[in-house]
């Protein structure tokens, strides 16, 4: 349909003043039916500029009925779809406009954002999209669909995580609450939101955040092997064994604790059958939850292969370090456990480490108290059992002497009871 400039300006003129008697009156209905004549008069013609400056006039118009601006909007948005690059972005700035501090067209205004903010990643404009994308708050809105607003929040930790910023890529990561993604029929996001959460982690090399992360995506892929072809940037693998081995491999490497027997015992007996595919890894996990020795060579375990250890990823050579820490520390536990003394260079040929390194390390260990002995570097011996302080002794003592009285007491009854049947 093809209308000459001033027969165009003639009727949007005439639709003005229909619009303004309505928009006067309070005719919800007439208003309605004029505004959308303006909007369609525009597009038929591909008027794109002057009905961008419509949309803005009209919503700043005194008495203008929000049905008529979510009208004129949604209109918007659904011709968005077929303009070109330059004409979109115009238009969107447009709505943008509109919808700006305004509830009822929240929606439309965060999906405009988004339209935009994709346009900028497309350009490789990070800074500009991180700068627009931080300014909208969706977590507070009440009319967006859940899983709009998931996947909104998701692609705010995606940008933060390309611009490198990852102290707001932690901030906004908080916007969502676990417990508000353990649904299935989000599983997909769920994934996503936790592989996200690895990349963090594991750039703060905190590494039983990252297994928890891990276990969490390997929780949802050992409900549903399909969720494995779930797309994650930064090419992150979403793959069953990877993220089991990955999942066991960061717990190895967290620090000592009783969570952490706990969380390999898990691994062991709820993944049993995944690990079968991955032996090398089985016989690590049965070792760390064993009291003897094992090698510190890290070779030796034959997992250089692992993704941890992939020279792609940052951070991969001190990982490959932390791992042989853990080796030597749990040697070094299990020496507690058999001795109550022992010489250094016994250690160190044991185990194969330097003397040097063997006092470094149980310093370490020490400081972190998962371990309680002291050197004496004189006589070159490790001594296990340390003074014990007059508190120590106090309790043990009364201890003690609560288990004998309970033991009395029970011997105490058990013989009344004798003399009750018998007598």
């Amino acid at each position: 349909m093809i209308i000459e400039e001033n027969e165009f300006d003639k009727q949007i003129d005439d639709l003005l003043n229909k619009e303004k008697t309505a928009r006067l009156a309070n005719n919800l209905v007439e208003t309605l039916k004029v505004t959308k004549q303006i909007a369609r008069l525009c597009f038929d013609t591909k008027q794109y500029s002057k009905f961008n400056e419509l949309i803005v006039s009209l919503s700043k118009k005194r008495g203008q009925p929000k049905k008529a601006q979510i009208e004129l909007v949604q209109m918007a948005m659904i011709e968005l779809k077929t303009l070109p690059i330059n004409q979109k972005l115009e238009m969107i700035d447009a709505i943008m406009k509109v919808c700006e501090k305004k509830i009822y067209l929240e929606v439309e205004y965060a999906r405009c954002v988004l339209m935009l903010t994709q346009y900028k990643e497309d350009d490789n404009q990070i800074a500009d999209a991180a700068k627009i994308l931080q300014e909208v708050q969706v977590e507070t809105y009440g009319s967006m669909d859940k899983r709009e607003k998931l996947e909104f929040i998701l692609y705010q930790m995606k940008i933060m995580i390309k611009k490198l910023d990852y102290v707001r890529l932690f901030i906004i990561s908080k916007k969502i609450e676990p417990k508000n993604i353990e649904d299935d029929n989000i599983a997909d996001l769920k994934i996503i939101y936790y592989s996200f959460l690895v990349i963090y982690y594991r750039h703060e090399n905190n590494y039983q955040e990252t297994a928890h992360a891990y276990s969490k995506i390997l929780e949802s892929l050992h409900k549903n092997r399909q969720l494995e072809a779930t797309k994650v940037d930064f090419n992150f693998k979403i793959d069953y064994n990877t993220v089991l081995e990955n999942y066991a491999l960061y717990t190895i490497l967290s620090q000592y604790s009783e969570e952490k027997q706990k969380q390999l015992q898990t691994i062991a007996t709820t993944y049993k059958y995944g690990l079968e595919t991955l032996p090398n890894l089985q016989q690590l996990i049965q070792a760390f939850l064993g009291t003897e020795l094992i090698s510190t060579e890290p070779q030796t375990h034959n997992i250089q292969a692992a993704e941890i250890f992939d020279e792609g990823l940052e951070n991969n050579q001190q990982r490959y370090k932390d791992f042989r820490r853990q080796l030597i520390h749990h040697n070094l536990r299990i020496f507690q456990i058999y001795y109550d003394s022992v010489y250094l260079n016994r250690i160190t040929e044991l185990i194969g480490i330097s003397t040097e390194e063997l006092e470094e390390e149980i310093c370490i260990m020490m400081d972190q108290k998962l371990l309680k002995c002291k050197i004496d570097r004189i006589q070159g011996i490790v001594d296990y059992q340390l003074k014990k302080n007059e508190n120590d002794v106090l309790q043990e003592w009364g201890d003690n002497v609560n288990k004998v009285l309970n033991l009395i007491d029970l011997t105490s009854n058990l013989i009344k009871r004798e003399e009750e049947l018998f007598l």
